[in-house]
């Protein structure tokens, strides 16, 4: 590796590293509002790509950036449906707020997985697509119910759990 190379690398490294720092103060305050929105959390479990999560654990930092970015973006998708989630009693103000957060979250991360270089269709991209794919469907055949939209926070509380553990992994990675 040339000296520039190292440069280069170490700067990524440390940016990420910043990048994750700040992920992780933000998810608190995303996890406290997805809390303050609803009620008790129903209890049938949705489908979680957990093995994805564990696959993703001994990815590259970049890869796992990129990861946290798809993912957060799916999330911003599904849960920015608010002419669908009548049905809720979920405070619009905690929902906006929530996803402004988010949207934070996903704008720093993009940030970092651009100073990356592109990675080719992964088959992480393709497996969080399909997982986020079967949440929709939930919402869809159960008509976007309360309890259908209660069972997608708990999905959505799960993810932001698990973001928030890698993103803690990664870092500690990354001092070494």
């Amino acid at each position: 590796m040339s000296w520039t190379q190292k440069i280069q690398w170490n700067h990524s490294q440390c940016s990420a590293c910043e990048v994750l720092r700040r992920y992780r103060l933000i998810s608190n305050e995303s996890l406290t509002l997805l809390l303050q929105m609803g009620a008790d959390h129903p209890t049938q479990r949705v489908p979680f790509p957990g093995s994805l999560y564990k696959y993703m654990d001994n990815a590259k930092v970049e890869d796992q950036v990129r990861f946290l970015t798809l993912t957060l973006d799916h999330i911003i998708d599904l849960m920015d449906a608010k002419e669908q989630m009548s049905s809720v009693k979920w405070n619009p103000k905690t929902v906006d707020n929530f996803l402004n957060v988010l949207h934070r979250q996903s704008s720093d991360l993009k940030e970092c997985a651009a100073r990356y270089q592109k990675a080719s269709h992964t088959s992480y991209e393709r497996r969080i697509k399909r997982h986020f794919k079967v949440l929709k469907k939930i919402l869809k055949k159960k008509e976007y119910s309360a309890w259908a939209w209660e069972q997608i926070r708990r999905a959505v509380r799960s993810h932001l759990q698990r973001m928030d553990i890698m993103t803690s992994n990664a870092k500690t990675l990354l001092r070494l």
